[in-house]
C-alpha cells in the first residue's frame, strides 16, 4: 500500500480512530453475540483501545479486521 505525503489533523484521525472504534465493536457484539454496549466495555478495556488513540502508531489507519485481531491477540497474551 502507498502512502500519501499528506499530513492528516489529530481531528481527522480522531475521526477515522473513532469509526473504526465502533465498526470494531460492532463486529465482536455479533461475533461473541453480546451486546453493542457490552462490547463497547470490553473493547475500551483493552490495550487495544488506548493504542488506537495513540495516533504515533498509525493503527487509526487500519481496518476493523485488523483490530479486532489485534484485540484478540492482546487478550489471548492477557490469560496466557
Amino acid at each position: 500500500m502507498e502512502m500519501s505525503n499528506y499530513n492528516f489533523t489529530d481531528t481527522q484521525k480522531e475521526s477515522c480512530a473513532v469509526s473504526l472504534m465502533r465498526d470494531t465493536v460492532k463486529e465482536l457484539a455479533l461475533r461473541d453475540t453480546i451486546s453493542y454496549e457490552d462490547a463497547l466495555l470490553r473493547f475500551t478495556n483493552s490495550k487495544v483501545y488506548e493504542t488506537l488513540f495513540d495516533y504515533d502508531t498509525g493503527i487509526w489507519r487500519e481496518s476493523p479486521d485488523y483490530l479486532l485481531n489485534l484485540y484478540d491477540y492482546c487478550n489471548s497474551k492477557k490469560t496466557a
